[in-house]
Order: structure tokens, then C-alpha cells, then sequence
């Protein structure tokens, strides 16, 4: 007798889940945040070369362009007696040999292009606008003449990458850095984040094999930027449940 009701209690249980089940299945999902973006990103591609040692200074990235930016996530220019016209220098040298040997840089395009698919692969609308290089620190980028498509919030884009040696010891490798902030389509600052990236790709000893190998080192600049892409999402673009 006992077994017949553990039975009966069972079967009624499962009953009773499936219930749930079939309920939970009709229920709404919930809202995709940020459902219609438009990406506003830096169109111009420039690639630095800082031979230097580590001290970071935070907040200084947004303020002086893209040498700026990697100064703030490991590269002091100052502490290796390092003068800022030999990092403009490295830097143009370094970009033109790619240049040469790839053709004009899209590597800022590729990334907001690889960022868009990203975001709507989860059912997100996206509209990619280029533009100058935004300026400020991340929580108040700024970009002059900005307006919003309506109805479309706003992601203002910033990517910074290059080489850089962080230590007086250390080999050149990739040092990458995306900031972005989302805005509403009145402008008004919705979050801002970062994500950096130091220590992956391939390494050089000296800045000359940096230059001689410049096309396998454009490759593993824009495959650790590219890998940045998935962090963006997981911070800010969940899928929707």
C-alpha cells in the first residue's frame, strides 16, 4: 500500500512540473537591454611603438591620443629616457612598413565591423558611423558635432593598439586597449567601460625584428584586438534569456 501511494505522489509531481515547465516556456522574455546601438568609432588606424619601461598613470589615456592611451595601461615614456618624437617616429616608421606590405590599415573598421556582427547575433539592431577619435577619459568622451540617429543609443568607440615593451628586460609585444561609452539617443551617459589587453601575441626582442617582421606582427596586433571583442559583449551585451 505504501509503495502504490510513493507512486501516486511521484506521478503526481511530475505532473505538476511539467505544468511549470509548459508555464515558464509561455512566459515573455526578458527585454535586450541596449536593443538598438549605434557605434561610433575612431575610422583613422594608427599603430604605436613605445620602447619603455612599466609605471602606469591612470585616467592620463584619454587625454593624449593613442600614445597617451598606452602610456596609461603599462608604458611610461619617461622612465626609460625616452623623448616623446622617437615614439612618434618608431610609431610612423613601424605603421608605413605595414602599410607597404598590407595596404591601407582598416583595422579600426574590421573591429566595430566584428562588433556589430557580435551584437546582432543576439538580435540587437546596429548602425556603424566612423568618425575622428573621440577625446576625454571614458566617462565623458567627447566628440565634437555628434548626433545621435533617433531612436538608436549610442556607443562612442575608442581603440588603441600598438607595441610596447613594459619592462627595461622585456621583448615588444601587443598592448591593446578599447574604451567605450553608451549613450542614449538625447546623449545623455547611460555606462562607460574599458577593456584591456597586454599580454598575449607574438614578441620581439628589438624594435628593428619588430620593423623586419612587421606583416606577422600586424596579424597578432589585430588578433588580440579582435579577441577583445567577446570581453565587450560579457560586460555590457548579454543575450537575451
Amino acid at each position: 500500500m505504501k509503495r502504490i501511494i510513493t507512486v501516486c505522489t511521484i506521478a503526481v509531481m511530475l505532473v505538476a512540473c511539467a505544468g511549470r515547465s509548459k508555464q515558464a516556456s509561455n512566459e515573455e522574455p526578458e527585454p535586450l537591454s541596449h536593443p538598438r546601438v549605434e557605434i561610433v568609432y575612431n575610422a583613422k588606424s594608427e599603430l604605436t611603438v613605445l620602447d619603455t619601461g612599466a609605471t602606469p598613470t591612470a585616467g592620463f589615456g584619454g587625454l593624449l591620443g593613442p600614445v597617451g592611451v598606452l602610456v596609461a595601461i603599462g608604458a611610461d615614456v619617461a622612465s626609460r629616457s625616452n623623448s616623446m618624437d622617437q615614439v612618434a617616429s618608431r610609431s610612423k616608421r613601424f605603421q608605413q612598413a605595414i602599410e607597404e606590405s598590407q595596404g591601407e590599415l582598416t583595422l579600426h573598421r574590421e573591429y566595430a565591423e566584428r562588433l556589430a556582427e557580435a551584437l546582432r547575433a543576439t538580435g540587437r539592431e546596429v548602425k556603424l558611423t566612423p568618425s575622428d577619435r573621440v577625446t576625454g577619459a571614458a566617462r565623458k568622451m567627447e566628440l565634437a558635432g555628434l548626433r545621435a540617429t533617433p531612436g538608436y543609443e549610442v556607443m562612442l568607440l575608442r581603440i588603441t593598439a600598438g607595441y610596447g615593451a613594459p619592462s627595461l628586460t622585456a621583448d615588444f609585444r601587443p598592448i591593446i586597449t578599447v574604451e567605450y561609452a553608451l549613450r542614449d539617443d538625447k546623449l545623455q551617459p547611460i555606462t562607460w567601460n574599458s577593456v584591456m589587453s597586454n599580454r598575449g601575441g607574438p614578441t620581439y626582442f628589438a624594435y628593428d625584428t619588430l620593423l623586419k617582421e612587421n606583416k606577422a606582427a600586424y596579424e597578432g596586433v589585430r588578433q588580440e584586438l579582435f579577441a577583445t571583442v567577446g570581453r565587450v559583449m560579457n560586460n555590457d551585451f548579454p543575450k537575451q534569456e
